[in-house]
């Protein structure tokens, strides 16, 4: 048993409990909220039906008064010409308009575009909700479409005229059905949405609708291969780096190509990024992102100058080294934990997100942007990058202090991460009130934790000795620490509970 459990087995269990109360009635209430979203978006579909349809007999009705006024008009000149056949024109006038009005089987009558525009609507709605409550009960990550909800959306897809809102939701609903299949298989409805790109009845946002929805599908690949293969300027480098999001995912030889190319002669520094972050993902990190990432870094502090805005560009690359480092099967330890510690003293930090933005989960934080750490065991559970990354710089009472306030972690005054350390022989705790925690004394490990203390943050010690006495302390000195061993404490089941996971619901859009 880590000696971490027994230290705080007599104060913890109570907040154990309590934290596994606190995750079930979490759950409930989330449950219960996407419950009432999804009933109160039920009754506004309810509510536009009546609407439109009341709409048809409304417009019949202000059509018909209309007649009326013209009627009784026709009516006071009709006692000179006789009112028996202008009463007969006039009834079959009104009659042949309220029933064209009704009549939703005629494409070009009042009462059928309203049905039709209902009816589109309410299938989008309803399938989006369906989705939303079935991910909510753990059915799924695609939604479940049937022959004829698929035929209806792909009409709302290959229809030029279609509205661009109806065609990108119909879109989206279509791609996340197909799920991997359309990753791997280039079948006739996805060649079908493909050639949208290089049909001319069809507008320019809905072909970037196209090529943003569609970009892990093989479907889309030949015509987006062409594109990074044409020698034009025809296509402007937003259309391109669409295409190449496609690319990268069957042809890495060709996207490494392309962005190295494309590096430093594109103009957008949102563009850059995603090739300069391809290139890392793929362990073709250099010194041109290097200087990327200080050109980008002088360019977000002028404005920050100027403007008071932050972009977030040159840290989304650091996020990205340090996420490619974390998940290698054999990480290079000496050099991440060097890159880690650096950034740590440009402000690099670990913690959880807001309790107030949804469920928290664990991410990293540098100059105001954020990015979710996606493999956090990778981290805490790396002893060795753990060791390396307290060591990377003198190991002084202050460096023990930051490094234990980075990989801490709490949630609501319930610890998730804490750093530990297994003492050398000769290792040595000097404490605020003069004591001296002696390393062949104790017993296992020390916990380790900062905490404010008269105002202030604190390096907290606590250990027990080999005598059985338990001990606690403000360190204010460590001798000999390069020769203990640290390493995180955590709960693994609980640990996945504060991992990113994306919602398959804001996938879609």
């Amino acid at each position: 048993m880590h000696d971490l459990t027994k230290l705080l087995i007599e104060r913890d269990t109570q907040q154990h409990k309590a934290e596994l109360e606190k995750l079930r009635e979490e759950n409930l209430r989330l449950l219960q909220q996407v419950s009432d979203k999804i009933d109160n978006a039920e009754a506004k579909i309810t509510e536009s039906a009546i609407n439109k349809t009341l709409s048809v007999l409304d417009n019949t009705r202000k059509w018909i008064l209309g007649m009326f006024a013209v009627f009784a008009t026709v009516l006071t000149l009709a006692g000179f010409v006789g009112i028996s056949g202008v009463s007969s024109k006039m009834t079959a006038i009104v009659t042949d308009k309220v029933n064209g009005w009704l009549r939703f089987d005629d494409e070009n009558s009042g009462g059928y575009r309203v049905m039709d525009e209902l009816r589109t609507s309410a299938l989008l709605d309803s399938l989006t909700l369906r989705f939303a409550r079935d991910n909510a009960r753990g059915g799924g990550s695609q939604p479940h479409l049937n022959a004829a909800e698929t035929q209806r959306l792909m009409a709302i897809i290959l229809n030029p005229a279609s509205d661009d809102y109806q065609f990108r939701d119909a879109l989206h609903l279509i791609i996340a059905s197909r799920g991997i299949f359309g990753r791997v298989m280039a079948d006739d409805t996805g060649k079908k949405i493909a050639d949208i790109l290089g049909n001319n009845a069809f507008n320019n946002d809905k072909k970037v609708a196209v090529l943003e929805a569609m970009k892990a599908e093989r479907s889309l690949y030949p015509l987006t291969l062409q594109m990074l293969d044409d020698r034009s300027d025809r296509y402007d480098e937003s259309i391109l780096t669409d295409a190449f999001t496609n690319v990268r995912q069957f042809d890495e030889q060709r996207a490494r190509q392309f962005a190295e190319a494309n590096l430093n002669t594109f103009k957008s520094p949102r563009n850059r990024v995603e090739l300069a972050s391809y290139l890392i993902d793929i362990g073709a990190d250099g010194p041109e992102i290097d200087k990327l990432i200080a050109e980008l870094r002088r360019q977000q502090q002028a404005q920050q100058y100027k403007n008071f805005v932050w972009n977030g560009y040159y840290q989304e690359l650091i996020f990205a080294r340090i996420e490619h480092g974390l998940k290698a099967a054999a990480p290079d330890v000496p050099a991440l934990a060097r890159f880690i510690s650096t950034q740590m003293d440009k402000g690099l930090q670990l913690a959880l997100s807001d309790f107030s933005n949804g469920k928290p989960y664990l991410h990293f934080s540098l100059d105001k942007t954020s990015s979710a750490v996606k493999q956090p065991e990778n981290l805490f559970g790396n002893a060795a990058l753990v060791d390396a990354i307290v060591k990377a710089q003198p190991l002084t009472a202050g460096r023990l202090q930051k490094v234990s306030d980075f990989f801490q972690t709490t949630d609501r005054g319930l610890w998730v991460t804490t750093l530990m350390m297994t003492p050398a022989a000769t290792t040595q705790l000097t404490l605020a009130d003069g004591r001296k925690a002696q390393g062949d004394e104790i017993l296992d490990r020390v916990w380790l934790r900062v905490e404010e203390k008269a105002g202030q943050p604190a390096l907290i010690a606590s250990w027990r000795e080999k005598t059985g006495s338990v001990h606690e302390g403000i360190v204010t000195d460590i001798v000999n620490g390069e020769q203990a061993h640290f390493l995180v404490d955590f709960n693994s089941w609980q640990l996945s509970n504060y991992t990113w996971k994306t919602d398959p619901i804001e996938e879609l859009y």
